[in-house]
């Protein structure tokens, strides 16, 4: 059982802040499996307590990660950069973003495109605030 990877950043650099979410003995993230997320204590903002296994070798990691990094790793690029979506809940600064009021997206033709202004597709959206002031419109 390993507890923390080794801090591997892009392009091979070694580096200090949280390890890189990466299993150290088959060097990929390719199979991962997120077991629990939870906040970090003493609470840091961005920053959350991550625990995971690799479902090829079997090793086991539990250390802090800043949302981005968990984000990036559950999301592969489908959310906000930087915004952690698990669930029903979105994470922006390490807890879960709150709730203020229901909205709807207009989405239309890409521009310079030969669609009309009739195939608009409207789509009814949460709106999400961080305590940080960020803000996401999620779909229903």
């Amino acid at each position: 059982m390993t507890t923390s990877p080794s801090a591997k950043l892009p392009g091979g650099i070694e580096g200090p802040g949280p390890p890189a979410l990466i299993c150290s003995g088959c060097d990929t993230a390719n199979n991962l499996l997120v077991e629990a997320i939870e906040a970090v204590n003493p609470a840091a903002p961005g920053f959350v307590s991550i625990q995971y296994s690799c479902s090829d070798c079997g090793s086991f990691y539990a250390h802090a990660a800043s949302v981005q990094q968990v984000a990036e790793l559950l999301n592969a690029g489908a959310t906000a950069p930087g915004v952690l979506h698990f669930g029903r809940y979105f994470i922006h600064c390490g807890e879960p973003m709150e709730d203020i009021g229901a909205g709807v997206s207009h989405l239309g033709p890409p521009a310079g495109s030969q669609g009309s202004a009739s195939a608009a597709i409207s789509i009814g959206t949460r709106q999400l605030r961080c305590r940080c002031g960020f803000q996401l419109d999620a779909p229903l």
